[in-house]
C-alpha cells in the first residue's frame, strides 16, 4: 500500500515573478486516518472476546478485522460426527461443509467419483455407507440449494455445461414440508427445516419463517441450528423490542451472528427491550450490547452489567473498551501531532480555542478515569480467576494513565503468573511503563531489560495483528520518554519504530523506507552532537540487545544520509566551517545521486531568483553542497561590497523565497505551515534556521546592508537598495497571514526604495527593474 502523500512533500510553485506580489501561505503536509494514528495501550483479552471483536473501540464504525470466528462451524461439525461416527475428522466434516463449492460437489456425486475427488475424506467415506444414504441426499440437496443461490457464478467451469442442463438438476424447491415430514431421522428433520427456514427469509416468507421455527427449533436449544433460525425469525418480527430482544438471545447463544446482530439491533429502545427480558443474564447482555456501539463514557453501563453478571465476558471487553476510549482522550493528544481524540463529539470545537478546550476535556477524563478506577478497585476483591487477573491489569493501566507510577507497579505485580498469554503481555507493557518512568535511560542494563519487555509483545503480533496498535503506541510513549531526558537519537529511533507498527496508510511505505524515512524525525530535533551519536550507533559493531532492536528497520543504511543532515543543521546554524568539513567527506556525486537534490539544486545560487523572469531561469547549474559552502566562506574573508552582495544573494537563494532553498531544508512551504501525521507543524523550527533568515531574510538583508554601506558603485547600491526592499518586504509578511493583521501592521517600504527611485535612477539596475507599481509603495 503507498501513502497517499510522502512526508517531505515538495510543495514548489511557481517562481513570484513580479516584485511586489504578495505573500501567498499555503499549508502543505499529510494526514492518515484517525484510527491509524489513535494510541492504545491496552489490549488485555479473556477467552471469549474473539466475537467480540468488531466492537473495540474505534474511529471508525467498527473494529477493522480480517478474522471471523468459527467456532459455530466447528460445533455443527461436532454435531455430525456425534451422528455418523466417532471415527469422523471434525476437518473432514469442515472441508466439505465449509470449504467445497456446490457445482465441484454435485459434479463429484452426479459422475460417482466422490470417493475419488475426496480421496481419504473420513466424512465422505462414511455418507456413502449404504445406512446413511439418507444423510448423503440431505448433503446433495443441500448443495443445490446452495448452489441455485448462486446467481452470480452458474457452471463456469464446466464450459459446456449451462443453467438447466441435463447434466445438472435443480434442488427441488416445489414441496419443502414433504422433505422435512419424510426425514425419519430428527436430526436431518431440523436440517431440512433450517434449509427452508433460510430459503424463506431470502424469499422474503417472513410468516413461513416464523412457523419453522417455532415447530422444530422453539424447544430443541441443543443444536447450533438454534440460535441460527432464531436470528431469521426475529428478523421477521416487526415489534422492535421483540426483535431485540430476541437478538440479543442469538447474540449470548452463538458467536458467527455477532456482528450480524449489531447491524440489526433498533437503538434507543433500551427500556422496552429490558422488559423483555427474562433473568438477570439476559438484561447484563441487552446493556451490553447497548455499550457496544457507544464512544461516550459510559461507567454507568459497566456499573449495572456487574451487578447483573459479575464475571461475565461482556462486562470484561466493556472495562477494556472504556481504557480505550480514555486513552484516545487523553494519549491520542498528547502523543501525536493531530492536535485531538480521533473520536471528537458534537458541539466539542478544538480548533476555536484548542488549548482552553484540551484543558477542560483533559479535566473531565480524568475525572472519569478515576471514577472508573476506584469502581474497579471496589470490585476487584468479589472477583477472581481470569476476570480478576484482567481488573487488575486494567486498574494498573488506569493507574499509569493517572502518572500514579507506584500503585500502578504495585497493581502489575499483582497479576498472577498464571494468567492467560494476553493478560501476560499487558504486564510486559506495564512493567515497561514502569522502568521508562522510574529507572535510569541511559543504564545499558535498563535498555536491556525494555528490549525484553518489548521482544516479549512483538512475538505476539504474528498471532494478533490487533496488537501492531499496541506497540504503535508503546513505542511513541517510550520515544517521548527518552526525549524528556535529552536521548534524541534513542527518541528518533523509538519514533520510527513506531511509525513501523502503524496501520493503515502509513505501513505501506515505512515497508519501502528511502532517504527521508531514515532522517525526519532527527531533521526537526536533532543537534549535530546528536547526528555524531547516531552515526557511531550506525557504525557500531557491537550493538547491545537494545541497540539492535532500536536499528532493526529504522537506522539509515547509507551514513552519508547523517551526513549531509549533519552538514545541513551545521550550516542553519551558521557555521560554515564544520558545514564545510562535514560536505567534503561525503562523495561529490552524492547530491545528483540521492534524494530530490537535483531537482531543487539546480541553479545559480548567487544570482537572486526573485529578480528573474521565468524565461531568464536555467536548471542546468551543477550545484555541490561542498563548493558551494566554500566559496561563502572565501567571500566572508574578502568582505568586500561585490562579495558582500554576493554572499547577500547566496542567503536570499537559501531562504524559502529563492532557488537553493534545499540547502537548509528537506521540504518546502511558503511560509504558513508545513503539517503532517509524522512530525507535524514545522514552522517554529524553521523560523530559527539561520537566525532567522529562512523566513524572514535576516542574514540577506544583513550583507545588502553591508554591500549598500560599502560600495563605491552606484549600481551595487542601486541592487543593494531594491533587494533591501524586497527583504523588508517579505520579511514583514513572513508571519502576517491576515487581512486584519495588515491592517493593524501595514507595510513600509523605507528609504532604500525612495533612494532607488532618486539616486540611483539613471542605473542599469533601475533601468532592468524599474516597476511603476514599485512606486506605490514610496511613503
Amino acid at each position: 500500500m503507498e501513502p497517499k502523500i510522502y512526508p517531505t512533500i515538495m510543495c514548489v510553485f511557481s517562481s513570484l515573478l513580479l516584485v511586489l506580489s504578495f505573500q501567498v501561505s499555503f499549508a502543505c503536509g499529510w494526514s492518515v486516518s484517525p484510527e491509524t494514528s489513535r494510541l492504545a495501550l491496552f489490549k488485555a483479552q479473556r477467552e471469549g472476546f474473539f466475537k467480540l471483536t468488531p466492537f473495540y473501540y474505534s474511529a471508525d464504525y467498527y473494529y477493522s478485522t480480517n478474522t471471523v470466528s468459527g467456532v459455530d462451524q466447528e460445533l455443527n461439525c461436532l454435531e455430525w460426527k456425534k451422528k455418523l461416527g466417532s471415527s469422523i475428522d471434525p476437518k473432514d466434516i469442515h472441508t466439505i461443509l465449509y470449504e467445497t463449492d456446490s457445482e465441484q460437489f454435485e459434479n463429484a456425486f452426479e459422475s460417482k467419483s466422490l470417493i475419488k475427488v475426496f480421496e481419504k475424506n473420513t466424512f465422505i467415506e462414511a455418507l456413502l455407507l449404504s445406512k446413511n444414504k439418507a444423510f448423503l441426499n440431505y448433503i446433495v440437496f443441500a448443495k443445490k440449494l446452495e448452489y441455485n443461490s448462486n446467481v452470480d457464478v452458474k457452471w463456469e467451469s464446466w464450459g459446456q455445461v449451462g443453467y438447466g442442463s441435463k447434466d445438472h438438476k435443480l434442488a427441488d424447491l416445489e414441496d419443502f414440508e414433504k422433505k422435512i415430514k419424510t426425514a425419519k431421522d430428527p436430526f436431518l428433520k431440523q436440517r431440512y427445516a433450517f434449509l427452508i427456514l433460510r430459503y424463506s427469509f431470502y424469499a422474503q416468507d417472513k410468516n413461513e419463517v416464523i412457523r419453522l421455527y417455532d415447530t422444530y427449533f422453539a424447544e430443541s436449544k441443543n443444536t447450533i441450528l438454534e440460535p441460527w433460525a432464531l436470528y431469521y425469525k426475529a428478523l421477521c418480527i416487526e415489534n422492535f423490542p421483540l426483535q431485540n430482544y430476541l437478538l440479543s438471545k442469538v447474540f449470548a447463544s452463538c458467536e458467527e451472528k455477532s456482528f450480524a446482530v449489531l447491524q440489526h439491533y433498533n437503538w434507543k429502545l433500551t427500556e422496552e427491550t429490558l422488559a423483555l427480558a427474562q433473568n438477570d443474564e439476559e438484561r447484563s447482555v441487552i446493556l451490553a450490547i447497548e455499550s457496544f456501539r457507544n464512544p461516550a463514557p459510559d461507567l454507568k453501563t459497566i456499573e449495572e452489567v456487574y451487578k447483573l453478571s459479575p464475571n461475565s465476558i461482556n462486562l470484561s471487553f466493556l472495562i477494556g473498551r472504556e481504557i480505550n476510549k480514555l486513552e484516545d482522550w487523553i494519549f491520542t493528544p498528547l502523543y501525536t501531532n493531530n492536535g485531538s481524540p480521533s473520536v471528537t463529539f458534537q458541539g466539542t470545537n478544538w480548533y476555536e480555542d484548542y488549548a482552553k478546550a484540551k484543558e477542560e476535556n483533559l479535566n473531565k477524563d480524568i475525572l472519569h478515569l478515576r471514577a472508573l478506577e476506584y469502581f474497579l478497585i471496589s470490585i476487584r476483591e468479589q472477583t477472581s480467576g481470569e476476570q480478576k487477573d484482567y481488573i487488575t491489569a486494567a486498574i494498573a493501566q488506569l493507574c499509569f494513565m493517572d502518572d500514579d507510577i507506584e500503585l500502578g507497579k504495585k497493581y502489575t505485580d499483582m497479576i498472577s503468573d498464571k494468567a492467560n498469554a494476553s493478560i501476560q503481555m499487558q504486564k510486559n507493557i506495564q512493567l515497561a511503563l514502569v522502568s521508562l518512568k522510574q529507572d535510569d535511560l541511559k543504564s545499558e542494563k535498563v535498555q536491556n531489560q525494555l528490549f525484553k519487555y518489548f521482544d516479549s509483545v512483538e512475538n505476539l503480533v504474528e498471532t494478533d495483528n490487533g496488537l501492531f496498535k499496541n506497540l504503535y503506541s508503546l513505542y511513541r510513549i517510550a520515544s517521548a520518554d527518552f526525549a524528556k531526558k535529552g536521548d534524541r537519537v534513542t527518541a528518533g529511533l523509538l519514533m520510527m519504530k513506531s511509525d513501523l507498527k502503524s496501520d493503515g496508510e502509513y505501513l505501506g511505505y515505512y515497508n519501502n523506507p528511502y532517504f527521508y524515512s531514515y532522517i525526519g524525525y532527527f531533521d526537526r530535533t536533532a543537534t549535530v552532537e546528536d547526528v555524531d551519536r547516531l552515526m557511531e550507533l550506525q557504525q557500531k559493531k557491537d550493538k547491545t540487545p537494545f541497540e539492535r532492536y532500536i536499528c532493526s528497520g529504522t537506522i539509515a543504511p547509507n551514513i552519508n544520509y547523517y551526513k549531509d543532515l549533519k552538514g545541513t543543521i551545521a550550516f542553519r546554524n551558521n557555521n560554515l566551517e564544520l558545514a564545510y568539513e562535514t560536505f567534503s567527506s561525503m562523495p561529490k556525486d552524492f547530491w545528483e545521486k540521492n534524494y530530490s537534490y537535483k531537482d531543487y539544486l539546480n541553479e545559480n545560487p548567487f544570482s537572486p531568483k526573485i529578480l528573474q523572469k521565468e524565461k531568464e531561469r536555467k536548471f542546468d547549474y551543477r550545484f555541490n553542497k561542498t563548493d558551494f559552502i566554500a566559496k561563502l566562506i572565501q567571500l566572508k574573508k574578502l568582505n568586500t561590497a561585490a562579495s558582500n552582495l554576493q554572499l547577500a544573494h547566496a542567503y536570499f537563494n537559501v531562504s524559502y523565497l529563492g532557488n537553493s532553498w534545499m540547502m537548509v531544508a528537506y521540504d518546502w512551504t511558503s511560509g504558513e505551515s508545513y503539517v503532517d501525521y509524522v512530525y507535524g507543524d514545522n514552522t517554529e523550527i524553521e523560523k530559527t534556521y539561520q537566525k532567522g533568515n529562512y523566513y524572514s531574510l535576516t542574514m540577506a538583508k544583513m550583507y545588502y546592508e553591508k554591500a549598500l554601506k560599502m560600495s563605491k558603485n552606484n549600481n551595487e547600491k542601486a541592487l543593494a537598495s531594491l533587494m533591501i526592499f524586497e527583504c523588508n518586504y517579505y520579511g514583514h509578511y513572513a508571519n502576517i497571514v491576515s487581512a486584519e493583521e495588515e491592517e493593524k501592521n501595514p507595510f513600509k517600504a523605507g528609504k532604500e526604495l525612495t533612494n532607488f527611485y532618486s539616486l540611483y535612477k539613471t542605473t542599469p539596475t533601475f533601468k532592468k527593474y524599474n516597476c511603476p507599481l514599485l512606486m506605490t509603495f514610496i511613503n
